[in-house]
């Protein structure tokens, strides 16, 4: 029996971690291993609560503190990981893909909001369990063409179909109305993060077509699960 892998999507906004990650779920669906998509936070029924808290737009008198808004991506982190990461994991020919995990949290809290790398490393090992992914793909692109493109998305169409995965509509969209500045931090942030970590992280330029983009990802996994057919 094959074991089980753990994949996760980073990335700024706009750099397409949801398109990507559709069309490799299709493909490992087409191959000898099972797929698991997650959302963070999401996916359980207190993720789903706290992302729409997380994401949601509100007056500067009512917004949430950075320290707050780490503790709880944190809390769904938790529910996460116990509930559905670590006993899939258990299971054979499984391929579990997040669509983000804790290196969101270090970009965006902690290089993002400045707060404490330290302190969110530990927090990251707590809610984690040290449960860490096999491989990671950060899609990187400057946050001013993803933002460009974000806006061209948003004037092709105004509504949210159901095959439209991205849940971060108009109305919930906190991360995406920060300044540029706010996204180069967590841009920077991401590069300095896969300067820790290069054997896991593996960055691909968001700027290519999707479809070279998508066999980047195929080529690597491949590489990183020999079996995988």
């Amino acid at each position: 029996m094959d074991v089980s892998y753990f994949i996760s999507f980073e990335g700024g906004e706009g750099t397409g971690k949801s398109t990507q990650i559709k069309i490799l779920k299709g493909k490992i669906d087409s191959s000898n291993y099972k797929c698991l998509v997650i959302q963070e936070p999401g996916t359980t029924q207190l993720g789903n609560k706290l992302r729409n808290l997380l994401k949601k737009e509100t007056p500067k008198e009512e917004s949430i503190t950075y320290m707050s808004e780490l503790l709880l991506f944190s809390a769904a982190r938790s529910e996460l990981v116990t509930k559905i990461i670590k006993p899939n994991l258990k299971k054979n020919n499984l391929i579990i893909i997040a669509d983000r995990y804790v290196d969101s949290t270090t970009a965006y809290q902690g290089f993002g909001r400045n707060l404490d790398l330290s302190e969110i490393k530990l927090i990251n090992n707590i809610a984690t369990q040290m449960i860490y992914p096999d491989i990671t793909f950060l899609l990187d692109s400057n946050p001013k063409i993803m933002s460009h493109r974000i806006m061209t998305k948003d004037n092709q169409s105004k509504n949210v179909t159901p095959e439209n995965i991205r849940k971060d509509i108009k109305g919930s969209r906190k991360f995406e109305e920060e300044p540029l500045d706010f996204h180069n931090r967590v841009r920077n942030g991401y590069l300095e993060i896969l300067k820790s970590y290069p054997g896991r992280i593996i960055k691909i330029d968001a700027n290519q077509d999707k479809n070279i983009i998508s066999n980047l990802i195929w080529q690597n996994l491949q590489n990183k699960i020999p079996n995988l057919k």
